[in-house]
């Protein structure tokens, strides 16, 4: 009975929702047994309080008539309810049940103790106990629904009962006590076994609602997808008799419901299909289709145009019994757009010039019949600072622009070239080198000086250049893709040379290429094999003549190139988009390294334009400052001029969320690039770093002493500290004083110094020797 007993706790717990609804529901009803059982608890109450004169007793037959009241008063609120109830509040009903009810049987049994125990008088002894005992029996199967409530019930109006016969000194009542806990045993098996039928009867009662609901939820909505697809279908037997179909056969057919009868023949619906005189003859090549569908078994598509420009794609399907399923699509817009995109394919929606997939074509053709002794060149154009339009004027105006250089570019090609869009902002040129013809060198420079001129587009202004990598074939290539690779390679050649220029491929560049590409993989390896180190620089504060910060300077020892220069190896980092996760390397060992410096000492850490691209560098850069506990306000990212080309929302939304950090932002180079007054006053540096070039040049060239004053000028007016960097003499130091700049950087008070040696450098450090070298 145990094993049972668990196995039906087991199942309560994945009783159904629907059925522990049914349950606690019949807990309530019939309504009159509920209150019936009250009343006997009240009858017995009030017996108990007449006959017995014992406190205790009595306070307890008190208790039991006012637990019948409540129970008496849930029973009515819950029969006397507005809404049914609902799988959200059954639990709180169950126990608005069962909390009562397991009070009141307490109530009955302990009565049944006391009175045994306490009070001499086998008269009340007898009545108590039948009347508790039919109370038990009559309540294990009232309740065996909810067998948990049951049992508890019968266990908490028997037990008492059962404990106080026990203790009796009769002997009678010592057995009747055994024969009432067999009794408990018994009735606990049957209350199993009644909850297991009642269970049982509702969950196949259950299943067979849910079956009936779903043969008439699946036949409706098996009717409602054959009258909702996008395909006509019909079904015949192997008789050829027509057993199903849908109205979209109707409508593409372009017939009457009345001509589809169950039952009839395929001849016969042919026949009154056909004479049906509005669709006879649009339809004519579709009965056609039918009739091969239906004589020649499973078909593929096929493709059907009639006579009102419309097509129907027919396709015939065997089924195992016999029947055959014949699908009808109508395809007119496929068709339509299957001919736009065979259009499409070889042209250039936006511009109307050839695509990349016509360029490949035309070229290869070009190259497959081109003379021995006869040249053509590849021009490879590239835009320069368009991203910036599409960021700044939006996509519209952008491709309004791209509408403009094609036809420019259309202007100075000539009659015998062909122009292709490749994508972007980038085109291609095929320029057949014949008499009269201008030189590859030529085209491409007529090309650069009217991609130079300005642009009138939506009302803007817009200035534009562009780069052209040059490849001749058969000189530099016979074969489309090699031929577009040194184009290519021409193509980086002039952009690394400054953009607005064009460049013709040499020999010397595919070379550079493979050791760029060496150099990638070699920076690869490095980052996996943790070959680079960190140096530091000092900046000294020229009012305090004390450090305070140092610049971080990455340093790389290749096993076989030796020592690489940053400036050979970071440019490459930035293009193959390595300075990702070679910038967060940096920042997380300067970050580490720099928590261990005094408190009055700052980090600045190269920020490249490049990583303004890594969206989730801020959220890496929190997480880094708050594992070394570095405060955000000792933490510099220089970024260099060069950034301050993308101004869009992004970058700035980025420099944005690195101030409310608290972190610093130096502008890097200050003078070399593209800065402005009104980049100065849009970005938020709190530091500018005039550029070694001009502090090299003090002394000898008077424009330079003039930057530097303008450049503190500025800086004093904008509340931003001005740093001069590559200072190296005493004289460089005086004249930067005298302009007003703010701190110092250069060999003069250190050089790059390794990480392990800064803790001495710091401690070394004088400001007599800042002062020595402004007084001498």
């Amino acid at each position: 009975m145990f094993k049972r007993l668990v196995e039906m706790l087991r199942a309560e717990g994945r009783l159904a929702p629907e059925i522990r609804l049914q349950l606690v529901d019949g807990l309530f009803y019939p309504f009159a047994s509920l209150i019936a059982g009250a009343l006997v608890g009240i009858w017995i109450a009030a017996t108990v309080t007449i006959l017995a004169e014992d406190r205790l007793l009595e306070a307890t037959a008190d208790f039991t008539l006012i637990v019948a009241v409540i129970r008496i008063f849930i029973g009515f609120r819950y029969t006397s309810r507005k809404r049914p109830v609902d799988n959200t509040d059954v639990r709180f009903w169950e126990l608005a049940y069962a909390i009562p009810a397991s009070l009141f049987s307490l109530c009955l049994g302990m009565l049944c103790l006391l009175a045994i125990t306490r009070v001499q008088d086998p008269a009340l002894h007898l009545m108590l106990t039948t009347t508790t005992g039919g109370y038990a029996a009559s309540i294990a199967g009232r309740n065996a629904g909810r067998p948990i409530i049951a049992l508890a019930q019968l266990g908490l109006a028997a037990g008492p009962m059962c404990i106080g016969l026990m203790l009796h000194t009769t002997v009678f009542y010592q057995v009747m006590g055994c024969a009432l806990f067999l009794f408990m045993f018994g009735m606990t098996d049957i209350t199993i076994s009644v909850r297991n039928t009642i269970v049982g009867a509702l969950d196949t009662k259950r299943k067979n609602a849910r079956l009936a609901a779903s043969y008439k939820d699946q036949a409706a909505l098996f009717d409602a997808a054959l009258n909702n697809m996008s395909h006509g279908l019909g079904m015949f037997d192997a008789n050829g008799v027509l057993l199903v179909w849908n109205d979209k056969l109707v409508s593409i057919l372009g017939c009457d419901k009345t001509v589809f009868t169950a039952g009839m023949s395929l001849e016969d619906f042919l026949a009154k299909l056909h004479s049906t005189q509005d669709s006879a003859e649009a339809s004519a090549p579709l009965l056609d289709a039918i009739r091969h569908s239906i004589a020649t078994g499973n078909t593929p598509q096929r493709f059907v145009k009639l006579s009102d420009s419309r097509v129907v794609a027919v396709s015939r399907q065997s089924m195992e019994n016999g029947n055959a399923v014949i699908v009808f699509e109508d395809v007119t817009d496929q068709a339509k757009a299957h001919e736009r995109i065979e259009q499409l394919a070889w042209t250039d929606e936006l511009t109307g010039l050839m695509n990349r997939a016509s360029f490949n074509e035309v070229l290869s053709k070009a190259l497959e019949v081109l003379p021995a002794d006869a040249e053509l060149a590849l021009h490879l154009i590239d835009l320069d600072h368009f991203k910036s339009v599409n960021d700044t004027l939006g996509h519209p105006v952008g491709d309004m622009l791209l509408v403009a250089v094609s036809e420019r570019i259309k202007l100075h090609s000539g009659a015998g070239s062909h122009i292709a869009r490749l994508g972007g902002d980038e085109f291609v040129i095929i320029q057949r080198l014949q008499a009269g013809e201008p030189a590859p060198e030529q085209l491409a420079a007529d090309i650069i000086a009217s991609l130079g001129e300005t642009f009138q587009i939506g009302g803007h202004f817009i200035n534009i250049g562009a780069s052209i990598g040059v490849a001749l074939a058969p000189r530099h290539g016979a074969k489309p893709d090699i031929l577009l690779k040194r184009a290519d390679m021409a193509l980086y050649e002039a952009k690394a040379r400054g953009r607005n220029t064009v460049r013709v491929f040499e020999d010397a560049m595919d070379e550079h290429a493979q050791q760029r590409r060496m150099l990638e993989l070699d920076i690869r390896a490095a980052i996996a094999e943790r070959q680079f180190t960190l140096a530091f620089q000092p900046i000294v504060d020229l009012q305090t003549a004390r450090i305070a910060s140092f610049e971080t300077l990455i340093r790389w020892r290749h096993p076989t190139r030796g020592n690489v220069s940053p400036a050979e190896f970071v440019p490459v980092a930035e293009e193959t988009g390595l300075i990702i996760e070679l910038g967060r390397w940096v920042l997380d060992e300067a970050c580490r390294i720099a928590s261990f410096w005094p408190a009055d000492i700052s980090v600045a850490v190269n920020f490249s334009a490049a990583q303004f691209v890594d969206r989730t560098f801020p959220d890496f850069l929190t997480g880094v400052l708050a594992e070394y506990g570095l405060p955000a306000e000792r933490l510099e990212l220089e970024i260099t001029e060069t950034a301050l080309l993308d101004s869009s929302a992004a970058t700035l939304d980025m420099l944005g969320r690195f101030r409310a950090m608290g972190v610093r932002i130096s502008l890097d180079d200050f003078g070399t690039g593209y800065s402005s007054l009104s980049q100065l006053r849009t970005f938020p540096f709190n530091k500018i770093k005039i550029d070694g070039s001009f502090v090299r040049d003090l002394g000898k060239n008077a424009s330079s002493v003039a930057v530097v004053r303008a450049v503190t000028s500025i800086g004093g007016i904008l509340g931003m500290t001005v740093v001069a960097e590559c200072v190296e003499t005493e004289d460089q130091l005086q004249s930067l004083a005298a302009a007003g700049c703010d701190q110092i950087q250069g060999y003069l008070f250190g050089r790059p110094t390794p990480a392990d040696q800064i803790p001495a450098l710091i401690a070394g450090f004088s400001p007599t020797l800042v002062s020595r070298s402004l007084a001498a």
